[in-house]
């Protein structure tokens, strides 16, 4: 089910341009008293936006760097992941492992899952006694400890293979050591920008009550300074969402014709469409799929117990859906709601598989103006975050104003920066520039207007991706 787009919906008449007399000739009928009876109508609510929830939950910080070089650590143990299968073998025989992984080490044990294997319910284990590499795989040569074991099942590519403790004889040498690999990957800041004209005059004209009384102020100036930082919000959510990198090499001059690069970098979607865990589902989302969360976040080393579903509403309204037959399956649609307050209309969480989920819309997903026109996806998408943040170092953080070098910091997986160091604070600049006018701004030159810019300089920055989750329909 899709929200009503197209000839039903009222679009805006956004267009470039300036508050002047050709604009207030256009809207005069509108606009003006005593010409008619106006009655304001804001025709697109102001819903909680993706940007909205990160900045009123302070996941944002000061950065004083334009190119962020982001180092991740992984983790200190590994599984051994095969790209070779496993044969078939008798009984007491050696098995042989290989992988791109070199987290394997003689003299430890690894863990063969029990569908392998005769006669056992439970994993069987091997010692490694050898261990080779011949870029790029890691070979290893495993023993049984029981003579019993053999391999009756193929063991196939993909599987992953525990590695578990040591077994050394007395007077033995010590093992070879481990080391951890780091990740690096660099964010860059993206400026965005923002502007309205008004003419001189055009603030003193008494308008309609309805008008007067505008959530957005009761003036055409003050309107439009809200409704700018408005769209100027709306560019920044974009950013966030849906960025990508200037690859192409676009420029763009300044002031003394020197050509700088346009600045941009990957958003949230585009990055977790590569980098982090990918649901598909297809048909509605059902409590099955709520049952996979806990297994999937566990598989990247999150054993936390909750997580944030960011979602458009057609999945939103497929898991309310879903909940209800659920209730009327289980519970005959009575005490099952009492129990979870989470099941029914309006579900906010669904408690499943001992892994709670906190379920929040995404109004830009449903606004049939930006993500929710015909063709796109996004009402059917979601994005789901575990609670738990990500150790990393930072080389362009400025938490305490001192020292801006690396630093190792604790973030969420998604945290917006603002260039703010040495005086200079880009997180949102608001200027105007005016020439001859009434409302007692300084002026610059001889024209009859005004004009107020609005600037920032922000960076998308996000961090373990592979602990989150890409939820996407895909019929």
């Amino acid at each position: 089910m899709s929200t009503v787009k197209g000839d039903d919906v009222l679009t805006g008449s956004v267009r470039s341009g300036a508050y002047t007399s050709a604009w207030r000739y256009i809207n005069e009928d509108e606009t003006l008293k005593p010409q008619t009876y106006g009655e304001l109508v804001q025709l697109y609510g102001q819903g909680l936006r993706t940007f909205d929830i990160w900045m009123w939950a302070k996941r944002y910080i000061d950065i004083s760097t334009k190119t962020m070089t982001v180092l991740e650590e992984g983790h200190f143990w590994d599984t051994i992941d095969l790209n070779l299968a496993v044969a078939v073998n008798a009984a007491g025989n050696n098995i042989t492992l290989r992988s791109l992984k070199g987290g394997g080490r003689v003299g430890f044990v690894v863990h063969i899952p029990a569908q392998y294997l005769a006669n056992t319910n439970v994993p069987q284990s091997y010692r490694i006694s050898t261990r080779t590499y011949a870029a790029p795989n890691y070979t290893y040569t495993c023993e049984p400890l029981l003579g019993t074991e053999q391999v009756t099942t193929e063991i196939p590519v993909g599987q992953k293979i525990v590695v578990g403790g040591s077994m050394f004889a007395a007077g033995s040498q010590q093992p070879t050591g481990l080391v951890n690999d780091y990740y690096s990957h660099t964010h860059t800041t993206r400026i965005l920008k923002e502007t309205f004209h008004t003419e001189g005059g055009q603030n003193a004209l008494k308008e309609w009550e309805d008008l007067a009384q505008s959530s957005y102020g009761s003036k055409l100036q003050m309107r439009n300074m809200v409704k700018t930082q408005l769209q100027l919000r709306h560019q920044i959510n974009d950013a966030v969402l849906m960025g990508y990198p200037n690859d192409s090499a676009i420029t763009q001059n300044n002031r003394h014709g020197e050509a700088n690069a346009v600045l941009g970098d990957y958003g949230l979607i585009p990055s977790m469409y590569t980098d982090s865990m990918i649901q598909n589902y297809t048909g509605s989302y059902t409590e099955d799929y709520f049952d996979q969360l806990k297994f999937l976040f566990a598989s990247q080393g999150i054993t936390g117990g909750t997580g944030l579903f960011l979602l458009g509403q057609e999945l939103g309204l497929s898991i309310e859906n879903s909940g209800m037959k659920f209730v009327r399956e289980y519970s005959g649609g009575t005490d099952l709601y009492d129990k979870l307050k989470g099941i029914g209309f309006g579900i906010k969480e669904v408690f499943k598989n001992n892994f709670k989920t906190y379920l929040t819309e995404v109004q830009e997903f449903n606004n049939p103006t930006t993500y929710a026109a015909d063709g796109y996806n996004f009402e059917s998408m979601g994005m789901i975050f575990p609670d738990s943040k990500v150790t990393a170092t930072l080389n362009g953080f400025d938490a305490s104003g001192m020292s801006v070098g690396g630093k190792k910091v604790a973030l969420n997986h998604l945290t917006i920066g603002y260039l703010n160091y040495g005086g200079e604070n880009r997180k949102m600049i608001v200027a105007n520039k005016a020439g001859v006018n009434g409302m007692g701004i300084p002026a610059s030159d001889d024209y009859d207007d005004m004009s107020l810019y609005m600037l920032v300089e922000m960076m998308t920055i996000l961090l373990a991706l592979n602990q989150t989750i890409l939820v996407l329909k895909t019929d």
